[in-house]
């Protein structure tokens, strides 16, 4: 019988070192209509479970210093996070905590996830764990995609991650220092924006939903010799920051 899923990683995060743990779902399928058929990766407190760990800020420790996360984005103003915390995080937290997942190696993982595309980070940084996991479990995959926030640390190996995650960008000045540093964007833009460099997520609506992320890869980091993505922002309350960028 095929597993739940696996336990990737249980320990501190890199964060914060706060508790947390990695779980590897969707072995067999996946329905996400953008995403396509890709496993999933979730970065989750072990401790407290996402829906209040959002509530109260001990998402940090998965999610670091994201200006997205919900009692920051109060403050900062910026688009929330468009993770709905309640469903697949709450479902993955009550199944661990259950010990419906496997404990495993990354080498148990890794064949586990061979010829599969794996998408890093389906909540969650993947920064808060170890880089040297990620590298392990991906190697047979037939791609990835990923995003962190988490590229301005003093702490984050660029070399490393630079070929696993997209930087994450929130406005232009961003994405041009993570370009200086080495790194391809993904950048969430106010209504429609487009730089030269850039190519409009193939996925969006914007874009007309023209394929997945399973079959467009183009967020494999500098694996990929492509231009920098950006997204339109569609999280809650969009319209009125729209609006208020046009007035």
């Amino acid at each position: 019988m095929n597993p739940l899923g696996y336990i990737a990683y249980e320990g501190k995060s890199l964060i914060d070192k706060s508790p947390i743990v990695v779980i590897v779902t969707a072995l067999n399928s996946s329905a996400n209509s953008k995403t396509g058929n890709m496993v999933q990766t979730f970065i989750i407190r072990s401790d407290v479970d996402p829906v209040t760990a959002a509530q109260t800020g001990q998402d940090f420790g998965i999610c670091g210093a994201c200006r997205h996360r919900p009692k920051a984005a109060k403050i900062t103003g910026e688009p929330p996070c468009y993770v709905n915390k309640g469903h697949a995080p709450l479902q993955v937290f009550k199944a661990y905590k259950r010990g419906r997942y496997t404990k495993a190696t990354p080498a148990q993982i890794k064949a586990a996830l061979s010829g599969r595309i794996v998408r890093l980070g389906t909540y969650g940084d993947p920064f808060a764990a170890p880089v040297a996991m990620w590298e392990e479990i991906i190697k047979e995959a037939a791609g990835h995609t990923g995003y962190s926030h988490q590229w301005k640390r003093s702490d984050f190996d660029v070399d490393r991650w630079k070929k696993l995650v997209m930087a994450s960008a929130d406005n232009l000045d961003d994405a041009a220092l993570a370009n200086l540093n080495g790194m391809r964007a993904f950048r969430v833009s106010i209504g429609n924006d487009r730089q030269a460099a850039e190519t409009i997520c193939p996925a969006s609506s914007e874009a007309g939903k023209k394929t997945t992320c399973a079959n467009c890869q183009l967020c494999a980091g500098t694996t990929k010799a492509a231009r920098d993505i950006v997204i339109q922002d569609h999280a809650a309350g969009y319209r009125k920051r729209i609006e208020i960028m046009k007035a």
